[in-house]
């Protein structure tokens, strides 16, 4: 049985495999305020005698790190992971290094410190778990992490709502996403059996698309925000289940939502967030092919 957990980890991201009975995979671990719940998440699978093979981080942004940092920065912590796979070089922070790139930082570096180890994902790499398999589709290259020219992009709240679904369906996308952070998201497919998941952190349209295939659940990027879709979506990637990550605060955007039933008819939002509660629907919005899913813990199981 493979089993997709989601949990309410402030604006970010924190996502459970369990797989093969007692096989367990983390992808990112949510805002620093997370970090306790995060730990007693942990504490529980490995008190049930299962196991910890892998914690995955996307990238740099304290939304993705945060809980895992909140943790390492207390004394008697200990990482439980038998492997965290991440994207860093290890270098030491210095002022022109921007926060969330010295978070990142000081996250590898505790981990060594703790003879964890700390493996990269780029294109190509194909990793091997318990008959499963992730394969990484972005980035390219491990680089060096430089400061970032430019800091994540700003959503503002719930900004289209006031627009119906039909309307935003038929709008052009007129936005991308600049943060740099979010071009470097590490993208990647997870099989078990015959099923397969694709995961895509906080990445840039122009590279999700290169995961060209059919998914039972793509986890949109960068908590729905429409600048990290494009009309490439459609001839690219095929799905009807898509999982969106954030607290309803500042996203998703109503038109991602929109888009997607344009391009895949009937489809399933899943989130643990039910950010269409409140201002969403408007004129004939309720009667369109979408199902909403509010779930947090296990949301699908196949």
């Amino acid at each position: 049985m493979l089993e997709l957990y989601v949990y309410k980890a402030g604006k970010g991201d924190c996502i459970r495999l369990r797989f093969a009975d007692t096989h367990n995979i983390f992808i990112d671990t949510g805002v620093m305020s997370f970090g306790n719940k995060f730990k007693n998440l942990c504490d529980d699978i490995l008190s049930a005698g299962e196991t910890l093979d892998a914690l995955i981080l996307t990238h740099v942004d304290d939304d993705h790190i945060g809980g895992l940092l909140s943790n390492l920065r207390k004394k008697h912590y200990h990482c439980p992971f038998m492997e965290v796979w991440m994207n860093s070089d290890g270098m030491n922070p210095s002022a022109d290094r921007k926060l969330s790139v010295t978070q990142n930082d000081e996250v590898y570096s505790k981990l060594v410190e703790q003879n964890i180890s700390v493996l990269p994902m780029k294109k190509g790499d194909v990793k091997s778990i318990a008959e499963a398999t992730i394969k990484t589709i972005w980035p390219e290259d491990v680089k060096r992490n430089q400061a970032m020219a430019a800091g994540d992009t700003t959503l503002s709240r719930k900004s289209d709502y006031r627009f119906a679904l039909s309307v935003l369906a038929d709008t052009c996308i007129t936005k991308n996403d600049t943060s740099m952070n979010n071009k470097n998201s590490i993208i990647f497919t997870f099989s078990y059996d015959e099923y397969e998941l694709l995961f895509t952190g906080d990445a840039w349209a122009e590279d999700v698309v290169k995961a060209v295939g059919v998914y039972d659940l793509v986890k949109l990027p960068h908590h729905g925000s429409v600048r990290n879709i494009s009309e490439m979506y459609k001839s690219t990637i095929r799905a009807n289940n898509f999982l969106i990550c954030t607290d309803g605060v500042s996203h998703p955007d109503k038109q991602t939502i929109a888009k997607l039933e344009k391009w895949y008819g009937e489809v399933n939002i899943y989130s643990p967030s039910d950010w269409w509660s409140e201002g969403y629907y408007i004129n004939d919005d309720e009667s369109h092919k979408i199902n909403y899913y509010k779930k947090e813990g296990l949301v699908l199981a196949w």
